[in-house]
């Protein structure tokens, strides 16, 4: 129940005052402006108690004793002074004073304690731009953008309602005062109109013109500005395997030639098309501008190189060069020959005829024909050389020999049939070439055969927009005149998908998307709504479709096109998608899906600028990809000097305003992204719009209470914390301090943050940097690094300087890093006089800090507040003791764990002198540099750090070690490495097991490693073991995961191999082993089956052909008593303790086997195992099979021998009944028959 005052005839005014006064409601200098008919000489408290507040005169900006009576009619009824009301009562109780003030808001926003007043707060903070007192107003914002206000000190909110809203100054970013008040004028009836948004939010009204209102320059404006979809170029790493052959369609009319000249104008060439485009409708993505190769020509010999090293790194293995002759006349030659001339332009191409007549029209039909195209007998045998001589290049694209000639309209040849035999003629007999000729699916002609022709290529957006829906009722036109036929573009993928396999070779073709309107200006075709995404999934979908039907045994699709700017169809990145089209294509190409796979994880960060929390993320995000090949989605809530960085590690979104997240957050969801890690309080506003989007969030706590309240984040902090599935600590001093200041109790986690510098003592550096300092060897270096501020402790570094310099000549204090300009400008004389002495050194910041570690004796941590700071951790890692304050952070109490330096009394700079000045002992710190060294490897090894944290913001996942078990294997080993790098699901480690190769093997691992940015460790045996158990033995016991990968050096995997198995794992727990099929290939990597499911059923175990999870001894008995149907270990995910266990039990008994050990093992395995077996019935490993292997060259005894000896440990290990036994012995009759052995061993019988 409200509680108000009860009437008074004659209110104390002693009892209201005594309240009011030092409540921070009342300012003097305010109501004295309000109040100009108080008599002079009187106190303006006591006047406002007495009379003032029933005059409606104002105690402060944000109290309207007016509004605060009519809001609240019970307090008006008892008589009460509503000041002293809201005091006691009505801030309690979330009650508004005044239309400015929104106090709930401010209180849950700003995490205002519940024995605190909001608008006091508030009242204390206004000038600082730091907090406002209603939602949408951006403080900050308002002040950066007006630095007239800034300037002047002013409360940004109060000079908004008092002057900036008439002189249409935005409040936010995310309000638009001119559009509201022109918008809604009637209603606002010349009022404010941000207040009149506030007062009716809900009721229909926009802060902002919607996006989809029909505005020219709007929807230009947006398709020359990034995506939410955008991403810098990510290129693929050197030897990332290709699933098949991808060629893009090129064309070369990027530069003047005199016929157009005269066609067209003088200087045309395709952009002069590009410039015409405009939107038509509402959500029409034009204009189009390039982005990284600008609006180039092809003349400038500098652009080809560039173009061909893009699409190589997306994985491109060929550009069809479009190739134009009409009767003996060739036209836009000039790129193709150039390429010709030039051998180091390494890139595969085939020629693709557009043999159609030149025309004034764009669209292939004949108008008025500029160049005609006649088919003259008599050209015929210079056409064909023509062609020859580009086949006659090396770079040439054959299928299974044969050169590939692609034509765009075979129907319009002059009787197809006769001609093309007429041209094959020619071709044997002049050049002795048959090349394969495939014709361009377009205008309704689609069977090759009836021209006479090889197969077939597809050129959507021809055929697939047959019959297809059209959008173009539906449309919000801008453009009146718009006749252009529109197309829904997941519609034309889908009627790609849906299009049957036909009787002849046909090679299928994506688009990225289709737009004339440069070339038909509003009268064209239009596919509209291409993403990145949905385009990667149609290659990929064609990429699969080609696996399984190649041409001429290559898997081989095409993307219609390269650089068809006017027609919309291009990979070069442009300025709305950047390479996100490119990028989507290396995806497709490798198998790597993006978010929707388990390695996908979203890092938030506050801005890129140089600073500590920021490079520790940047840190994470490169150790993540290092270490586990996952390549994180960035978020970043503000921009920096460490943007490209950042774009180096992952794909960076900037978000500055809370739109511009929601959006993103949105976008994430649907990209399939679940789980996020939001680095500090600053970014902790993220957490809850990823909570409500259903994404996991960690929230890493950098910040101690003081800077909590310097930058008003307790309120979001609070809010984080709630919304963050688990908040992470650096240590539990922070922990306990900043949760009590929050009276906030959290998920919370300790976890130190690591020396994500890598630093280590370097005697050689130490040297350099004494060096260059000038410091005698004799000399003590007392070091301090960082932001030199008040915060950080800068006076007291120089304090204690001169404390000790008069004493100690021998003493040197070094500073690295700028410092604050309020540090220079008041103690400039003290630094001066400090430097003057010659042994007070301030250097500029650098990121190498090691050598200024290694140069240093001690370390002085002076902040007077410091979480965790990571220059601690680099010190001692480089074994430098610390000298710090008490009470200033997690470091006092790792220096009393440690050892490794002490804490005086904070702010005792004496104190704090005397303890340098004790431990300057050369001989002492020199002894002790190691074993400090050595305690901070085992506490802060940033690769840990990383993995826990990955752990906690992704609990399901399956931590998978892999070990590339190597034995001369130089020739296998980048496609080998190449598959494990390029796994969608990330892995706990990679290491190579090399078993003493004579070979490169090492380098070459090492330098695959080096190109995909992967780290790899290398264990290499000093001799050869003769068996591969060793290496198993090896693995087992130093995995650090849960699963064990042995994958063999000579075999190979698919992208989703560990993915697919850690998902049928994470259905079956407790699972000891998860088995994938394989499909076989031999030396060179041909295919001799697409898996082994026929080998399965001959062996009586059809079952394999279905995916399932067994009891473990069930599957032995049925798959493996009797033959080994695991025919691959690098098919295998083995539960790490199951194979320990079962590798201890078999001891020295597996290196006895020659052929038969794996078998041995599984059943071994299997037999004693808790747990079910997952078998996954897909191919999803490739296994080699080398003519000459271990079972060719055993010979037939000795094999049938050692089959013999495994069934029968089966039949004693499983107890097989005498049906089982039977079939044993049957197989091994019939091998023994197929070996020519007069008979098969026996199995020794049971006792």
């Amino acid at each position: 129940m409200t509680r108000t005052h009860p009437p008074a005839e004659d209110p104390d005014l002693a009892g209201d005052i005594a309240a009011i006064r030092p409540s921070g409601l009342f300012d003097p200098g305010h109501y004295a402006l309000q109040a100009q008919d108080m008599p002079a000489g009187t106190d303006p408290l006591t006047d406002f108690c007495r009379r003032g507040w029933r005059a409606g005169h104002r105690p402060n900006p944000y109290f309207d004793p007016a509004f605060y009576l009519a809001r609240n009619p019970d307090i008006a009824a008892s008589g009460a002074n509503p000041l002293r009301h809201y005091i006691d009562f009505g801030d309690r109780e979330g009650r508004d004073p005044s239309p400015l003030f929104h106090a709930g808001w401010y209180r849950e926003t700003y995490g205002i304690p519940d024995g605190a007043n909001a608008p006091a707060d508030f009242l204390s903070r206004r000038r600082t731009g730091k907090v406002s007192p209603v939602p949408l107003f951006d403080p900050q914002w308002y002040l950066d953008n007006n630095p007239d206000v800034a300037a002047a000190g002013s409360d940004p909110f109060e000079h908004f309602c008092a002057f900036g809203a008439a002189e249409r100054r935005d409040p936010s970013p995310d309000f638009d005062i001119g559009f509201y008040a022109a918008r809604y004028a009637d209603e606002i009836a010349g009022g404010n109109p941000f207040l009149h948004y506030l007062a009716h939010r809900g009721g229909g009204f926009h802060p902002r013109r919607p996006a989809g209102e029909r505005l020219i320059a709007g929807a230009i404006r947006a398709a020359t500005r990034p995506a939410p979809a955008f991403e810098p170029r990510q290129p693929l790493p050197p030897g990332a395997p290709r699933l098949a052959t991808v060629l893009a369609y090129y064309l070369p009319q990027f530069h003047r030639i005199p016929e157009n000249d005269a066609w067209w104008g003088t200087g045309f060439t395709e952009w002069t098309n590009l410039v015409r485009a405009t939107p038509r409708f509402a959500g029409h993505y034009q204009p189009r501008a390039p982005r990284d190769l600008g609006f180039y020509s092809l003349d400038d010999p500098a652009v080809m190189p560039r173009q061909i090293a893009m699409a190589k790194e997306a994985g491109l293995g060929g550009f069809v060069f479009y190739y134009y002759w009409f009767n003996r006349r060739r036209l836009l030659e000039r790129p193709v020959e150039r390429f010709l001339a030039d051998p180091a332009l390494d890139m595969p191409f085939c020629l693709m005829w557009a043999n159609e007549n030149w025309t004034r029209r764009w669209d292939g039909l004949e108008r008025e024909i500029l160049l005609a195209q006649d088919y003259r007998p008599e050209d015929d045998a210079a056409l064909v050389d023509d062609f020859a001589r580009h086949f006659a290049d090396p770079r040439y694209i054959r299928l299974d020999g044969r050169p590939l000639l692609m034509i765009y309209r075979a129907a319009l040849i002059s009787d197809p049939p006769a001609t093309i035999a007429r041209w094959r003629r020619l071709f044997a007999e002049r050049h002795g070439e048959t090349p394969l000729l495939f014709m361009a699916q377009s205008f309704h002609d689609y069977d090759p055969r009836r021209h006479g022709l090889d197969g077939a290529v597809e050129f959507p957006p021809h055929k697939l927009v047959v019959g297809a829906p059209k959008l173009d009722t539906a449309l919000d036109l801008f453009d009146p005149a718009f006749s252009a036929d529109v197309y829904r573009y997941d519609d034309i993928v889908a009627a790609s998908l849906a299009d049957p396999d036909p009787a002849y070779p046909l090679i299928r073709t994506a688009v990225p998307g289709w737009d004339n309107d440069p070339r038909r200006e509003g009268a064209g075709v239009v596919l509209h709504e291409a993403t990145p995404a949905a385009y990667q999934a149609w290659l990929a979908a064609l990429i699969e479709r080609a696996r399984r039907a190649p041409v001429h045994g290559e898997p081989i699709v095409c993307i219609n096109a390269w650089n068809e700017w006017a027609e919309g169809a291009y990979l070069e990145p442009d300025l709305h998608f950047g390479a996100a089209f490119l990028n989507a294509t290396a995806r497709a190409i490798t198998g790597r899906a993006d978010a929707a796979d388990a390695q996908n994880l979203l890092l938030v960060g506050h801005d890129a600028l140089p600073h500590g929390a920021q490079m520790l993320l940047l840190h994470l995000a490169r150790t993540l990809r290092r270490q586990h090949g996952i390549v994180p989605r960035i978020l970043l809530l503000g921009g920096g000097d460490l943007v490209p960085d950042y774009e180096a590690e992952g794909i960076v979104d900037l978000a500055p305003n809370e739109p511009a997240l929601q959006h993103h957050v949105a976008t994430y969801r649907a990209q399939g992204i679940t789980a996020a890690i939001v680095n500090s309080l600053a970014s902790a506003r993220a957490c809850g719009p990823l909570a409500e989007a259903g994404l996991r969030s960690i929230l890493l706590v950098h910040e101690m209470p003081r800077l909590v309240e310097e930058r008003a984040l307790r309120g979001v902090a609070r809010q984080g914390m709630r919304a963050a599935a688990a908040t992470v600590f650096s240590s539990a001093h922070v922990r306990d301090a900043l949760c009590a200041a929050l009276e906030a109790t959290p998920a919370a986690h300790v976890i130190p943050q690591g020396n994500y510098q890598g630093v280590r003592f370097d005697a050689a550096a130490r040297r350099r940097f004494r060096a260059r300092l000038g410091l005698a060897e004799d000399a003590f270096a007392v070091l301090g690094v960082g932001f030199g501020d008040l915060r950080k402790g800068f006076d007291l570094f120089l304090q204690a300087f001169r404390l000790l310099a008069a004493a100690r000549p021998d003493i040197h204090f070094v500073w690295l890093g700028e410092t604050h300009l309020w540090i220079r400008d008041y103690l400039g004389a003290e630094i001066e006089a400090a430097r003057a002495t010659g042994r007070f050194h301030l250097l500029p910041f650098d990121e190498d800090v090691a050598p200024a570690y290694c140069g240093a004796d001690l370390y002085a941590l002076t902040s007077r507040e410091d979480p965790l700071p990571t220059t601690v951790i680099e010190a001692m890692a480089a074994g430098l003791p610390a000298i710090a304050f008490a009470g200033s952070g997690g470091i006092p109490d790792l220096l009393r764990e440690t050892g490794a330096g002490e804490s005086v009394p904070a702010g005792d700079v004496a104190a704090f002198a005397a303890a340098i000045a004790a431990r300057l002992d050369h001989e002492a710190l020199a002894a002790a540099r190691p074993r400090i060294a050595a305690e901070a490897a085992t506490r802060f090894d940033f690769a840990a750090y990383a993995r826990r944290l990955l752990a906690l913001a992704s609990p399901g996942l399956i931590g998978v070690s892999c070990f590339v078990t190597n034995y001369n294997y130089e020739r296998h080993l980048p496609r080998r490495l190449a598959g494990i790098f390029g796994q969608t699901y990330p892995l706990e480690e990679v290491t190579l097991l090399d078993d003493a190769s004579t070979d490169g093997s090492v380098a070459v691992a090492r330098e695959t490693a080096a190109g995909w940015r992967r780290s790899l460790a290398v264990r290499r045996a000093r001799r050869n073991s003769g068996s591969p158990f060793g290496q198993w033995r090896r693995a087992a016991e130093s995995a650090r995961g849960d699963f064990v990968w042995i994958a063999e050096a000579d075999d190979d995997t698919t992208p989703r191999f560990v993915a697919r198995l850690a998902a049928a794992l994470a259905a079956a727990p407790g699972a000891v082993m998860a088995i994938a099929d394989s499909r076989a290939v031999d030396d060179e990597g041909r295919t001799l089956m697409p898996d082994y499911r026929r080998y399965y059923a001959e062996s009586g175990a059809a079952d394999l052909a279905t995916t399932m999870t067994l009891d473990a001894r069930d599957f032995a008995t049925r798959f493996l008593a009797t033959r080994n149907l695991i025919l691959n270990v690098s098919a295998v995910l083995f539960r790490r303790d199951a194979l320990r266990a079962s590798l201890a039990r078999l001891g020295d008994e597996l290196a006895t086997f020659r052929l038969a050990g794996d078998w041995r093992l599984y059943i071994d395995l299997l037999a004693h195992a808790a747990g079910p077996v997952v078998w996954v019935a897909e191919p999803l490993n490739v296994h080699r099979r080398h003519e000459g292997g271990a079972t060719a060259s055993l010979d037939g005894r000795t094999h049938l021998a050692e089959i013999a000896r495994v069934q029968a440990i089966a039949a004693d290990t499983l107890g097989l009944d005498d049906a089982a036994r039977a079939a044993q012995r049957a197989w091994r009759d019939d091998l023994a028959a197929r070996l020519s052995l007069s008979h098969a061993p026996r199995t020794r019988k049971k006792i």
